[in-house]
């Protein structure tokens, strides 16, 4: 501790440092001291001196100067005067004079002592800091976490598990469930995600998301439709949600037969995620016997360096001797494509020093894993074809912004490649092939799914572009019915507040009906206000005719820049295309992929770990929720 603090105390809870000579205060919330010395130079000069010797080693004995005591240094205003007169004083007093000093020097422990309020906010500090990082239970009673809270602060006594596990974490978890489920009171339609998932503790459970995460709860029963099913209205009845509703737009799964079922009984439009499609696609691809040669090989070289750092040594030496980027050969997971796509990349930069290397290492030992001309011209072609496919899916996976408009213009795309595959290639049968696969799933997946053309259709950036003429007189007419379903949701809702929870604003929209007062030069030279005593079903029936006229009007118009939000584009349009805008509020909801879903699982994996597979199911959903949902915990600071 630095020699200044001899006359220096702390105070205001040690934001504050006193001089115990004027009682002047410096603010000082830190370790920084310099200014307090440049205090004692500039006021106290016998005082710094005396510290400064000590600070620089020369305390030994003590100076002429130290046995004096200033008598009358403070004049009138508190500060020093430089004429003061200093009488001797003996040794005994001087020393006497310092142990008092000292015992000023000394805090109360009043100043770090914490009140039940403090207490009570700290911990609830804890419980978010264990919760959304996906902490363990079990830092409360590590010796380097203990160490760490008492040297911030002595007084705070770290809670135990149990609270945590039993009061602060459950508490955490009540009120921010209770922000979810006013966020989905809120929303005015929603679209779902759901997946299946099984913990490192063979603990299965099941996630839903919507434009948030509504719950992972644990599936006790076996995983039928029915079941499936069973467990999703539970967790609607949750929040609210009536099942079947006009307010719920689509359901975005996997291709499984019992979450299809689950999704059938609950009378909701589905929607095939892209994502499991182009991994079956892909999957496909990999097994034409071209192809699946040539993968064996290149998997086989990967092992060598899995299982040996010798290997992974040699290369980095022919790496190198050739001049090329010294990178590690990457491992690879069988149910992500794209990782043998990432394994494929490396193999053809690395060419060179890959041969010398399987031609040298152990004698020639893996000579028969070397790729010839030809295999890499496969590689390559592979290559070709997957990169942009797995681009197309990484931008399909997002969840804040529209994805599922772009699915019938890709496949749109990925025949089109089709023709464009040159005859005179030496791969052009094997390209052929390829894009053959994946657009034969994918029609397979998506054909004619009316709720994916009406959404690509309310894209303003696609429209009608890539529908041909026999079905846009059918999709029109679905749009049209769609549409007057979603009025009258809107229309039930639309004397309730805008508090900015749903996908699209409808800051400047007005209801079709709504009555307008006149005011103005319109009050008096407009027509006069006559009270509308139609009934509803009147009213009805001039609705459908605007909406008509607005689907014309709209799809009439050219589309948009692909760089350009649809979402805001429908923003500054809402005046003009009123019904529509509700519609597009509806449909421009869905997710092209399931991924929502499965990035709640990627937190449950960090969070149920093998050093944590004691955990109760529901603990694990507690955190799970809490963590996925880290936007809307309540911070306690």
């Amino acid at each position: 501790m630095s020699e200044v603090w001899q006359v220096f105390i702390k105070t205001d809870c040690g934001l504050r440092a006193q001089c115990q000579i004027c009682k002047k205060t410096y603010a000082n919330s830190g370790t920084n001291t310099t200014n307090l010395w440049n205090h004692l130079q500039s006021k106290h000069k016998s005082k710094f001196k005396e510290l400064d010797d000590q600070r620089k080693g020369f305390s030994g004995s003590p100076s002429p100067s130290s046995l004096l005591v200033n008598i009358d240094e403070c004049d009138d205003e508190g500060s020093f005067s430089s004429t003061a007169t200093t009488i001797p004083c003996s040794v005994n007093s001087t020393s006497s004079k310092m142990k008092n000093e000292k015992k000023m020097n000394q805090l109360p422990i009043t100043s770090y002592t914490l009140t039940a309020t403090a207490q009570a906010r700290i911990d609830n500090v804890l419980a978010y800091f264990i919760s959304t990082d996906m902490m363990p239970y079990s830092i409360v009673s590590k010796d380097g976490f203990k160490m760490y809270t008492n040297a911030l602060n002595a007084s705070y006594k770290i809670p135990s598990r149990k609270t945590m596990t039993e009061s602060r974490i459950p508490y955490l978890y009540k009120v921010t469930k209770e922000n979810v489920e006013t966020i989905a009171k809120n929303t005015l339609f929603m679209s779902f995600t759901t997946d299946c998932w099984t913990s490192v503790a063979n603990q299965p459970f099941m996630a839903l998301t919507g434009c948030i995460c509504l719950g992972c709860i644990e599936l006790i029963e076996d995983h039928t439709g029915d079941n499936i099913a069973d467990a999703l209205i539970m967790l609607f009845l949750e929040y609210n949600i009536e099942i079947p509703s006009n307010k719920i737009c689509s359901f975005t799964t996997d291709h499984g037969s019992n979450v299809l079922k689950a999704v059938k009984n609950l009378n909701i439009t589905h929607t095939p995620c892209f994502g499991h499609a182009f991994n079956i696609a892909v999957g496909r691809i990999f097994l034409l016997q071209q192809v699946n040669v040539i993968v064996v090989k290149v998997k086989k070289i990967q092992n060598i360096f899995a299982h040996s750092w010798q290997a992974v040594k040699h290369l980095k030496t022919e790496q190198e001797r050739f001049g090329l980027k010294c990178i590690k050969i990457p491992s690879y997971s069988k149910t992500r494509w794209w990782s043998l796509l990432d394994l494929i990349k490396v193999v053809i930069t690395q060419e060179l020093a890959l041969s010398s290397f399987l031609r040298t290492y152990k004698k020639g030992e893996y000579k028969k894993c070397i790729i010839d001309v030809e295999e890499f011209e496969v590689l390559k072609c592979i290559e070709m074809v997957l990169s942009p496919v797995r681009e197309i899916a990484d931008n399909l996976a997002g969840e804040t912004y529209v994805t599922a408009s772009a699915i019938y213009p890709v496949i749109n795309n990925i025949k089109n490649k089709i023709n464009e595959v040159s005859t005179n290639e030496n791969t052009a049968e094997l390209k052929t092939e390829m894009y053959n696969t994946i657009s034969d799933l994918l029609d397979n997946r998506y054909n004619d799914n009316n709720a994916l053309k009406i959404t690509m259709v309310l894209d303003p950036r696609f429209k009608m572009k890539y529908i041909n003429d026999t079905d846009q007189i059918s999709v029109k007419y679905a749009m049209k019915t769609e549409c007057l379903s979603a009025w009258l949701v809107w229309n039930e809702m639309h004397n309730g507040k805008e508090d900015g929870t749903d996908n699209l604003s409808m800051d400047n929209y007005s209801s079709p009906s709504k009555k307008v007062k006149q005011s103005g030069l319109l009050a008096i030279f407009g027509e006069p206000n006559v009270p509308n005593n139609r009934s509803l079903n009147q009213e009805d029936d001039t609705t459908p005719h605007k909406i008509e006229k607005e689907i014309e009007f709209y799809t009439g118009l050219p589309t948009i820049s692909f760089c350009q939000n649809p979402l805001k584009w429908w923003n500054l349009n809402s005046s003009m295309y009123p019904f529509l805008t509700i519609l597009a509020r509806k449909f421009l909801t869905i997710q092209a992929t399931s991924v929502a879903s499965e990035r709640v699982f990627s937190k449950g994996g960090l969070i149920v770990t093998d050093h944590r597979a004691t955990l109760t199911n529901d603990h694990a959903s507690q955190l799970v929720f809490l963590s996925a949902n880290k936007a809307h915990v309540p911070i306690p600071v």
